[in-house]
């Protein structure tokens, strides 16, 4: 795999490392916060469709 380089300024590279565990680099940090973004919004597009159908029956209604 080939890196690149990004820049950011300290306060955001300390953003980073505040994510991470010893050991982690940033980009193993980057992915997990990605991952975690991607599922956040995963539920809360769920969320969504569960809150705006109608026609759904409660479990306990069956």
């Amino acid at each position: 795999m080939t890196s690149t380089t990004i820049q950011v300024n300290t306060d955001v590279r300390d953003m980073l490392k505040s994510f991470g565990a010893k050991g982690d680099t940033y980009n193993d940090i980057i992915i997990d916060l990605v991952k975690r973004t991607r599922y956040v919004e995963f539920m809360r597009e769920s969320y969504a469709v569960l809150d705006s159908e109608d026609d759904w029956v409660d479990l306990d209604e069956l």
